[in-house]
């Protein structure tokens, strides 16, 4: 709502027509090759508010930003303990190539910033400007999340005996009737065969080899219950397993009801009526479970909307002016003019690093230090047309954070990996950002000599980063690979082209002829992302309000 007023009270600014006398030609919109009059300050502040719920893939291609988050089956190549239970229940059910998921993923997701910024400049010579800004910045992301939402998707859930002893027990009391068959049944066949005759070895005596396989059959089959649900001593089993219901449970109970009428031919009537415990569909309140306890291995913090607050930069800047035809009086051009002007900006802070243990971490700002330098040519026709060419290159410092590192073969979507990754893939990693080129062109209309419209077009440009990590500790050593960090430092280049419209209304130069009592300027500018390729560029749409006031601090008025 804040930004809605701020425009609503820019636009009308942009529009009002000034009387003749008051007449006098504003900057415009987009950076340029002017510089401040020797002792006159420019105080600034800005006001700009940026939605996404899309980013570009490396192919250019729009995804929507929770899509790497997304799972059609959140199975094995997800989560570790998954891909472990894989084996044990094909194993135990019969079912060949079983899936192991705990059902269909969808979040989605949309991110807000809002930035204000404040800055100060002086003219301290004709040609020269020097300046510094001020920028706090709030980021939030807003996750949507859906968990099997038809009911039916997932076939694995929490292991209830990890969590409840009435389940431990029972799978503890299916253990002991299998181990119960199994000695019962070995000590029989010895002793049916020493003596066949005796009574209850007929059904033994009539098949020894048989009754030899269904002990080793029943004793691969209990130890497969044992890795996958628990029951033996020190043994949990996984933390996941088949849900009620499901093809694969009603299966395994199945194979422990045939295993009971087997040993019950025999004469062995240790097996009961009741399999393993099954799991409930993994459900919200399980995913919370699942990221937060550290039983699980993740130690994340909740799915939720996040906000990111701080300072997103701080830096200094100078801009020299090289080259001007527009002579003492810039109001007044005929025909071709060309100004140039050079600048540099040292950062010296740039923002935020984002947490390890949030699956989805805002940050503030857009970086670390570093420095930034650039070329601006002004290009004036009459007093009418205007236009703005800068071109940038920036070089940032490296930033050192805890990250979670993927597999090199984790699932992605669009060069994103899956965000929920476990603690034991938590590292020290050095980020040195590539180098980063910008380039805008900026035309410009005068309506009136002190109101202007203008329009850019922006391209940006930045090379992949360099990943280092630190010494692994042992408790992580070999859960990380330097190909894991390789892989996904490869995909961290980028490039974006923007479109922006906008105006600017300036009482500046009818202050300083007397016709205005304060020289301020006041713009409004709404930018647009057009292109990208590489997932760190989203879709944006961005609005800026940048009111300037100029008073003089020394020097003749």
């Amino acid at each position: 709502m804040m930004h809605r007023r701020l425009v609503q009270l820019a636009l009308p600014a942009l529009l009002l027509a000034a009387a003749p006398a008051a007449a006098q030609r504003a900057l415009g919109i987009g950076g340029d090759a002017s510089t401040l009059p020797t002792g006159v300050l420019r105080i600034g502040t800005s006001a700009l508010w940026d939605r996404a719920n899309e980013r570009y893939d490396a192919s250019g291609k729009l995804r929507p930003l929770g899509a790497s988050a997304s799972a059609a089956s959140w199975n094995g190549g997800y989560d570790a303990s998954l891909a472990a239970a894989a084996p044990l229940v094909s194993a135990l059910s019969g079912v060949a190539g079983f899936d192991p998921s705990l059902g269909a993923l969808a979040i989605g997701r949309r991110d807000a910033s809002t930035d204000a910024a404040l800055s100060a400049e002086v003219g301290v010579m004709a040609r020269l400007t020097i300046g510094a800004q001020l920028r706090v910045a709030n980021h939030a992301i807003e996750p949507r999340i859906q968990l099997n939402a038809g009911r039916v998707e997932g076939s694995m859930g929490f292991n209830p005996a990890w969590a409840n002893k009435s389940a431990r027990d029972r799978n503890t009391a299916l253990l002991t009737q299998f181990d119960s068959a199994l000695a019962q049944t070995t000590r029989r066949i010895a002793q049916c065969q020493a003596g066949p005759t005796a009574t209850g070895c007929a059904p033994i005596a009539a098949n020894v080899a048989g009754a030899q396989t269904l002990v080793s059959n029943a004793a691969a089959f209990a130890a497969a219950l044992n890795q996958l649900y628990g029951g033996r001593r020190n043994s949990a089993g996984l933390p996941f397993v088949p849900v009620a219901n499901g093809a694969a449970q009603q299966a395994i109970d199945q194979r422990v009801q045939g295993y009971r009428d087997q040993f019950a031919a025999l004469g062995i009537t240790a097996i009961g009526t009741q399999g393993p415990v099954a799991a409930a569909l993994f459900s919200h309140g399980n995913l919370a479970t699942l990221l937060t306890d550290s039983l699980y291995g993740y130690r994340l913090r909740p799915l939720r909307a996040v906000h990111a607050y701080g300072l997103g930069e701080v830096s200094l800047h100078a801009k020299a002016r090289v080259f001007d035809m527009l002579g003492a009086d810039s109001a007044i051009i005929r025909g071709f003019a060309v100004r140039q002007s050079v600048g540099a900006t040292v950062r010296l802070s740039g923002g935020s690093s984002p947490d390890a243990d949030e699956p989805f971490a805002p940050v503030a700002g857009e970086g670390g230090s570093g420095f930034t330098l650039q070329s601006f040519t002004d290009l004036f026709y009459n007093q009418r047309f205007s236009a703005s060419i800068v071109v940038g290159v920036d070089n940032a410092q490296a930033q050192e954070y805890a990250a979670r590192i993927p597999s090199a073969t984790a699932p992605s979507v669009g060069g994103v990996p899956f965000p929920l990754v476990p603690a034991d893939r938590e590292v020290q990693l050095t980020r040195t950002p590539g180098a980063r080129l910008d380039i805008s062109v900026t035309p410009r209309v005068a309506l009136a000599r002190n109101i202007w419209l203008g329009a850019s077009w922006t391209f940006a440009r930045q090379a992949a980063d360099r990943w280092s990590t630190a010494a692994l500790p042992a408790s992580i050593a070999g859960a990380v690979e330097s190909a894991d960090v390789q892989a996904w430092a490869s995909g961290t280049d980028w490039t974006e082209q923007r479109v922006a419209l906008g105006g600017t209304y300036s009482t500046v130069a009818a202050a300083h002829e007397g016709h205005a009592k304060v020289a301020f300027d006041v713009s409004y500018e709404h930018q647009q992302t057009l292109t990208g390729n590489g997932w760190r560029v989203s879709h944006l749409s961005r609005d800026v309000v940048t009111v300037r006031w100029y008073p003089r601090i020394w020097g003749r008025r």
